[in-house]
């Protein structure tokens, strides 16, 4: 297998391509949405409709992530599958970019397809990881931020790449916005390790700033700038974070691949013979795990697929541990061995099929039926104080209040009157055919609120259906 990826031909990555797509296949036939995924095409579907994001649909997302997401449900409708294949085509990009990188700046001693392999094989660490997550799309700009940090390093960096190296970190953190600590890992790799003049600092930072200025604009024009700033910023760094799954579960995700990546930071610091040049690209690529640390730290959920920042630095010192083998029957080995362990550990977790499953948490990741299924079907549905999956069989979201935690905390902020105003002009507006009240909020503004009182019935506790839909 290591043999036929260090002969140095580009048609590698084509069969990379296929391996990838074939090893995905029986999650793509088979797979059930994952909770983030039904919200992201819910968003796109609720944007879609005319809604402003932050404004009239209450989300921490990233702007331009909510956008591409109501594209794909514009173009493919509310599909669990075209967010996995334009996954499997962007990971593709992704692995031949990485390896393009590390090929054109001389990071290893032998030119091969090696990095790409391994790139790939890291993007089966779990199958949150198949899915066009946020993370996943601000990562290829931070790709493309990574190669013109090697272009400085070589002094090949005009004052153009220099702005378009702000422009895409823009463009990553407004895909992603704990993606902002690649700015200062950016920042700092150009200080650390090359001489740059002030005026290319500013320049970076007006290509940064140029994408924000314009998404800032389009809400201001929209009289949403300010939920801009508390909901997807302020929410997002200050809210405590509730992580999706437990800790056992995450030392389950990525127990393999951190030991290996910390035996091979280790092998390339500490034993590897490399270049001066080699031990810049070395620190820089640190740097990068350091702010993937960062990332990991103000990340909203702590989901598994969060972790995808990563994956250039592992596969970049995994790379450099393998090309140190002595012998290549033991480097063939040791690659063979650590991708079908990575590839049997991710799909035994999602078939649930071994005792690995019994000691993590993983349920949750996936939208599974609910008591309020039947029920939901095909109707305008608000849910106040629960996931959003549970709208998974509803026709539409019928409310602004779409994230639980925001929500409850933009409703708690207001004062009694403020709160009993905004329900009653979202409910008037939406017409939702079936609330659920699982925070408590509709059953205590309801005997102030007449008019709405009137139209609905309370079907069981929690529950209130429209009575008349006609009115």
């Amino acid at each position: 297998m290591l043999g036929f990826f260090r002969i140095n031909d580009p048609y590698r990555l084509l069969i990379l391509f296929l391996a990838v797509f074939l090893l995905r296949l029986p999650y793509l036939i088979g797979s059930e949405p994952l909770v983030y995924e039904t919200n992201w095409l819910l968003i796109g579907e609720a944007l879609n409709s005319g809604k402003v994001l932050y404004k009239d649909l209450i989300s921490p997302i990233a702007p331009l992530s909510a956008w591409v997401y109501m594209i794909i449900e514009f173009v493919f409708g509310k599909s669990i599958l075209a967010l996995q294949i334009l996954s499997v085509l962007l990971v593709t990009y992704q692995f031949s970019l990485f390896n393009n990188i590390m090929l054109r700046n001389k990071a290893y001693n032998e030119n091969s397809y090696i990095p790409a392999l391994i790139y790939a094989v890291m993007m089966f660490t779990f199958y949150d990881f198949f899915t066009l997550s946020p993370t996943l799309i601000s990562l290829t700009f931070i790709l493309l931020v990574l190669d013109n940090i090697y272009l400085r390093i070589e002094n090949k960096l005009d004052d153009a790449t220099i702005l378009k190296t702000g422009l895409f970190m823009g463009l990553a953190v407004l895909f992603y916005l704990p993606s902002i600590v690649f700015f200062v890992a950016t920042i700092l790799s150009f200080a650390m390790l090359t001489s740059l003049v002030l005026r290319r600092y500013l320049l970076f930072l007006y290509g940064f700033l140029f994408p924000f200025g314009i998404v800032f604009i389009y809400f201001f024009w929209q009289d949403g700038l300010k939920s801009l700033i508390f909901q997807w910023i302020e929410f997002s760094f200050l809210n405590q974070v509730v992580p999706i799954t437990d800790f056992r579960s995450m030392l389950i995700i990525i127990g393999l691949p951190v030991s290996v990546f910390l035996f091979s930071l280790y092998k390339t610091f500490a034993v590897g013979r490399f270049t001066n040049y080699q031990v810049r690209v070395q620190q820089v690529m640190f740097i990068m795990f350091l702010a993937a640390l960062g990332c990991w730290w103000f990340s909203d959920e702590r989901a598994p697929y969060e972790l995808l920042l990563f994956i250039p630095s592992f596969a970049f010192f995994i790379t450099h541990f393998i090309l140190q083998f002595n012998k290549k029957i033991r480097a063939e080995i040791f690659t063979f061995a650590f991708t079908i362990s990575l590839i049997v550990i991710g799909y035994s977790l999602y078939y649930q099929n071994t005792p690995l499953h019994h000691y993590g948490d993983l349920n949750k990741l996936q939208t599974s039926q609910n008591l309020y299924e039947n029920l939901l079907n095909n109707k305008k549905v608000m849910i106040l104080g629960a996931k959003s999956n549970i709208y998974r069989e509803a026709k539409s979201v019928a409310t602004k209040y779409l994230h639980p935690e925001l929500s409850s905390k933009v409703l708690g902020d207001m004062s009694e009157k403020e709160r009993l105003i905004h329900l009653y002009d979202d409910i008037d507006k939406h017409k939702p055919e079936v609330i659920i009240d699982l925070s408590g909020y509709f059953k205590d503004s309801l005997k102030e609120m007449p008019t709405i009182e009137s139209q609905y019935s309370c079907k069981s506790k929690n529950v209130y259906q429209l009575i008349n839909k006609e009115r």
